[in-house]
């Protein structure tokens, strides 16, 4: 009588594993994060220290712009010398006055009305010795009216008036003295100034009150 013999069940084998080649490199990939986050913060940490530590040098800038700017508007500001049109001892014409300075006095005193009258310790009186010729077709009073227009300029482009009544300066004609057509005259320009001032330029035009003629200048240096 057969039998059937029914063999031992073969040793099972352990189901397979999926594979763990992606798992890790997500878990190396987020380490390497992690570090490179750590690093870029004490990058970042480090810089700011280091900013903090040494602030930009904004006062240099500044005063070397303050300074390029102050070279600019020195460049840009015309010496007083520029542009002359006579010098001392030739005849400077404006319209209808001619007049040429023979000589520049420079002084401590001056006579006015028959008195000797002190410029005072920080001043000084300029004179401009000149000969007045009226080429015009009118008279002119050199003391009491306004025939010539005129100034003293320094080398700081410092405009001076003449002092007031230059009729009783000694040597001037007299109020109301009319200086005809074709005739001419010694007259005395007299200024006051500070006692430092270097006298560069007189500018003079004639006076008219139709037109505005361009001043003529004469270089006093």
């Amino acid at each position: 009588m057969s039998q059937n013999i029914t063999p031992p069940p073969l040793p099972g084998h352990p189901p397979a594993q999926p594979p763990r080649k992606n798992t890790n490199a997500i878990i190396i990939g987020a380490a390497a994060a992690v570090i490179a986050a750590i690093i870029g913060g004490s990058i970042i940490a480090s810089s700011s220290d280091s900013s903090d530590a040494a602030p930009a040098p904004t006062v240099t800038v500044t005063t070397t712009a303050a300074a390029e700017v102050a070279a600019e508007q020195e460049d840009a500001t015309p010496t007083p010398t520029q542009d002359t049109d006579f010098k001392v001892g030739e005849q400077a014409r404006n319209g209808g006055a001619v007049v040429r300075i023979s000589k520049v006095v420079e002084s401590d005193t001056i006579t006015l009305a028959g008195a000797q009258k002190a410029a005072g310790s920080d001043a000084k009186y300029v004179t401009l010795k000149t000969t007045v010729s009226n080429e015009g077709k009118s008279s002119m009073d050199l003391t009491c009216s306004l025939p010539i227009v005129n100034a003293l300029i320094d080398d700081r482009g410092r405009r001076f008036d003449s002092i007031e009544d230059l009729y009783d300066v000694a040597g001037n004609p007299e109020c109301n003295a009319q200086l005809q057509p074709g005739f001419k005259d010694e007259m005395l320009f007299v200024y006051r100034v500070p006692k430092d001032a270097k006298i560069a330029l007189w500018e003079f035009e004639e006076y008219d009150l139709e037109s505005e003629p361009n001043p003529t200048l004469v270089d006093l240096t």
